[in-house]
This record gives C-alpha cells, structure tokens and sequence, in this order.
C-alpha cells in the first residue's frame, strides 16, 4: 500500500485507521493475520467475528474520534 497525506500532523491518526480498516475487512472476509513466525494452520481459525470488533477494552471508531481532541 502506497499513500499520500499533505498534512504530516496527521499522518498518525490516518495508519491507525488504515490499518484499522485493513483488519477489519480481513475479519469480515475470515483471512488470518499471519506473523514472520508462522509455521502452520491452527486448529481453529484465528478471526474475530464482527459483533466482537469493539469488545472491552476496544472502542468503536466513533467513540475513539469523540476522545481526540479537536485541531483549528
């Protein structure tokens, strides 16, 4: 993935929520994330199902951005 932001204040906020969104549609599609580690299959799948995504202590997306404080 290759991108671009003209506003490098915010270049952290924008990888948490590319990878954020890269996570979330390999869940929803059932891909694994793998390490440099991986060996082989695990017995069970190793996906978090949707309803789950925002578990304790996860927080939504929304209610993330509500936390941050706001720029002028």
């Amino acid at each position: 993935i290759n991108v671009y932001c003209d506003t490098p204040e915010r270049m952290r906020q924008l990888y948490t929520e590319l990878h954020r969104n890269i996570l979330d549609v390999f869940n929803e599609y059932g891909v694994q994330i793998m390490t440099p580690a991986y060996e082989m299959d695990p017995l069970e799948r190793k996906v978090v199902p949707k309803e789950q995504w925002y578990a304790e202590p996860a927080r939504s997306p929304a209610a993330a951005s509500a936390d941050m404080p706001r720029r002028r």
